[in-house]
């Protein structure tokens, strides 16, 4: 064999060397073609990806955003509330089918067509305690921020079952250490019976009460050291010289009473009243009693129908805050005030809903519920007590509140439904002056729940039915009339 001959057997084996990469690469791509671009497979391989983006994108925080594939692009929208989670949930859709490229058929790009909502001015936000409890609602710049705080209140001893967040992501926090004065702010309110943090742009205020003089020369103390840039001020409602603390089943009364008299009644008081664990830490020291005994003896009923609070004696006033249904807190304004004392009362308890276990494992704040649960939840709710008014008047009794409380819950948490007020009367010789009556008191009713904050528009009033069907027999003038709250029917809504 001459050298041309090797030569050219060379070349040969040179360019069947180079043909075999290439020959694969060319079966590869007829592959991907096969598996991805034919025309049975290509819909569903685009499902599939739309289908991994949405799912990256399946928690609450990034509830604004949208996508949809255009063969392995995908598409973004929405109203994104921080640039960071809109950063957040390009890289959650882009790493969504794992690395995108065009062997490796996942998503290659993210064509952003979102909308950046404004920063918020001012920016708030607020945390309150009641008993246990912590709630904190309002505006943090990120999903790390809630994390943070939620840390600060695992380090003062806060287990994260009784933490409660409500709060929305959006820019505009202010320059500065503004986690840090939150922050601060939360470990003076952790050290308070009850309270409040609330913060503005670079202002920090806490209110609340404070167990003795030591703890609340403690909080005065370190607010006086705010990060650079911030405010932070504080009403801490002096010292309490007697203090009463509700925790579920479980009443502390602690302090100071002007005598053993008063001790032991308001011991064998509360007693009577609470059906869970009474533990009395009171101490007699003698002194001006003036009547906040006796406003404490008329508020306590109340206070007891919390679910949690505290109510405290300040020295020159009667403070009560916690958590109690919106009855019971009208309730107890009324009752104090009846009792005609000169001490000074104050009324911070918020209003709780009414627990139903129709709405077990319902998340009311993201959930809008069925009519069929909104149903299920109203006829517990009537069957809580019954509808009464005091005799011959349109006023409602008293023992109509666990009802009132149980449907108010029921028009808050279905705001999608509208509701009737319903009414009958007896067609009898009296018909004009019950009807009135009927009437007068169907309107009541109605005037509860508006002012409690229920739309007008959601509960319309029935014309009264003058029908002895169904009626109490015989006919008084406080049983002949029937009134109750129905879910309309769906040609109505």
């Amino acid at each position: 064999m001459g050298a041309a001959d090797i030569t050219m057997f060379e070349r040969r084996n040179i360019l069947d060397v180079l043909l075999i990469p290439i020959g694969c690469a060319g079966i590869a791509a007829l592959c991907w073609h096969a598996v991805y671009a034919g025309p049975v497979s290509a819909d569903k391989f685009e499902a599939r990806l739309e289908a991994a983006a949405r799912s990256s994108l399946d928690e609450e925080r990034f509830q604004w955003a949208h996508v949809e594939m255009d063969g392995q692009t995908a598409i973004l929208t929405g109203a994104a509330p921080t640039e960071q989670l809109l950063t957040r949930a390009r890289n959650r859709v882009l790493a969504s089918s794992g690395r995108g490229g065009f062997f490796r058929g996942g998503v290659t790009r993210v064509l952003d067509e979102t909308e950046l909502l404004p920063p918020v001015t001012p920016y708030g936000f607020s945390a309150t305690r009641h008993g246990d409890r912590f709630r904190l609602t309002g505006i943090l710049p990120d999903p790390d921020a809630m994390a943070r705080l939620e840390e600060v209140l695992i380090g003062e001893g806060i287990s994260p079952e009784f933490v409660q967040f409500d709060v929305a992501f959006r820019d505009g926090v202010p320059e500065g250490d503004w986690i840090g004065a939150v922050s601060l702010g939360l470990r003076q309110l952790v050290k308070l019976y009850d309270g409040e943090v609330d913060v503005t742009d670079r202002r920090v205020f806490v209110s609340g009460i404070a167990p003795n003089i030591d703890v609340r020369n403690e909080i005065i103390a370190q607010m006086a050291r705010p990060p650079s840039g911030y405010s932070v001020d504080a009403d801490i409602a002096g010292t309490a010289v007697w203090t009463a603390r509700l925790n579920g089943d479980h009443l502390i009364m602690e302090g100071s009473v002007p005598d053993a008299a008063d001790r032991t009644a308001l011991f064998e008081y509360a007693e009577q009243l609470f059906d869970g664990v009474v533990e009395n830490e009171m101490g007699v020291i003698p002194m001006r009693s003036d009547d906040w005994i006796r406003g404490v003896r008329a508020a306590l009923p109340g206070f007891l129908q919390h679910e949690s609070g505290v109510m405290a004696f300040m020295g020159d006033e009667l403070v009560i805050e916690g958590l109690a249904t919106p009855s019971v807190i009208d309730f107890l304004r009324e009752d104090f005030v009846r009792v005609g004392v000169s001490t000074d009362f104050t009324l911070n308890s918020q209003p709780a809903p009414t627990r139903l276990m129709a709405f077990d494992g319902l998340d009311t704040e993201t959930t809008h519920p069925s009519r069929d649960v909104c149903v299920a939840a109203l006829e517990e709710a009537l069957s809580l007590s019954s509808l009464n008014f005091r005799y011959a008047r349109d006023e409602l009794a008293r023992e109509s509140a666990p009802l009132l409380d149980g449907v108010l819950t029921v028009l808050q948490t279905c705001p999608d439904y509208q509701f009737e007020i319903d009414a009958a009367t007896h067609a009898d010789g009296r018909r004009i002056a019950l009807k009135n009556l009927t009437e007068d008191r169907q309107t009541a009713v109605l005037a509860y729940f508006i002012a409690r904050g229920v739309p007008l528009d959601q509960i319309v009033l029935t014309e009264v039915r003058q029908d002895s069907a169904g009626l109490p027999d015989p006919v008084s003038i406080d049983t002949d009339r029937q009134i109750s709250v129905r879910l309309r029917e769906l040609e109505d809504d």
